[in-house]
């Protein structure tokens, strides 16, 4: 056999050891987040899909990784106790080792997580990255059950990522129904959803009658569009940002008063 068939039949060899056997779809931020349902070390059975309005925060891990024990921590203290007080946030954790019961709860014992810790989720994984082996990951899914954020580091490296993600989807989801409660302040919420395509909400308060503007500009700071230019009443408002014709990359928008600036970040994705 000649040099070049025997290399040719190693690289095949190699590709087809590192394809799952299960499957290579995966999903990107935006999609929606693929249903699963798995039980938890107290036997508790979770349904993503009935989670439908709350941000669910996943960390994938492998009960028995090395690295995954050592940066799980991470995912508690800097993610979970951050916002386990508001109740539109979960945060699960999924074995995608689909270890013992046993091992889960070693992991859970040296990790120091409190939150769920859910069972046999190798093929949840698979459904969410394609292969079987991107464990060590955060994931999280918004009110609308979408990809709000897909990590592609370990957890202990993209925490400030994430819980940016989390704090914008848990703003957007604070009731606005009682219009007879004037906001305190101004102030300019996270748009919803972040990243988007092609459209998106931004939602900002008044405390007081007064000229708004509201603006998106490029990174470099050149002018996209005016979406308020108007004199407006005290309370919430909330207006729709089409980028239908913008190409995909980082937008900033910036809400102006005669005595308030604030310029926030969102995600056009294509």
């Amino acid at each position: 056999m000649n040099t070049s068939k025997l290399f040719g039949i190693l690289m095949v060899s190699s590709l087809l050891w590192t394809l799952p056997l299960t499957g290579i779809g995966q999903v990107s931020e935006g999609d929606p987040a693929p249903d699963f349902i798995h039980q938890s070390l107290e036997g508790v059975r979770y349904q993503l899909s009935e989670l439908e309005g709350k941000v669910v925060y996943i960390f994938f891990f492998g009960a028995r990784c090395p690295h995954c024990e050592a940066n799980g921590p991470a995912t508690e203290k800097a993610i979970y106790q951050r916002f386990k007080g508001d109740t539109n946030f979960v945060a699960l954790g999924l074995d995608t080792w689909n270890e013992s019961s046993s091992s889960v709860e070693s992991f859970r014992e040296t990790t120091g997580i409190t939150y769920p810790l859910l069972l046999n989720a190798e093929q949840t994984l698979v459904n969410y990255y394609g292969n079987s082996f991107s464990y060590d990951r955060s994931v999280v899914v918004d009110q609308e059950g979408k990809v709000a954020y897909k990590g592609t580091e370990y957890v202990d490296k993209d925490t400030t990522e994430v819980k940016q993600t989390i704090s914008d989807l848990l703003e957007t989801s604070t009731s606005i129904d009682d219009k007879s409660e004037q906001p305190f302040q101004v102030e300019l919420h996270g748009n919803y959803p972040n990243p988007f395509n092609p459209t998106t909400t931004i939602r900002y308060d008044l405390n007081s009658p007064g000229k708004v503007t509201l603006k998106v500009f490029t990174v470099l700071g050149q002018p996209v569009a005016t979406l308020v230019d108007d004199f407006k009443s005290a309370g919430t408002h909330s207006v729709t940002f089409d980028a239908t014709n913008l190409s995909s990359g980082i937008y900033l928008y910036q809400l102006q008063t005669d005595d308030f600036k604030k310029t926030r970040k969102m995600i056009m994705t294509k």
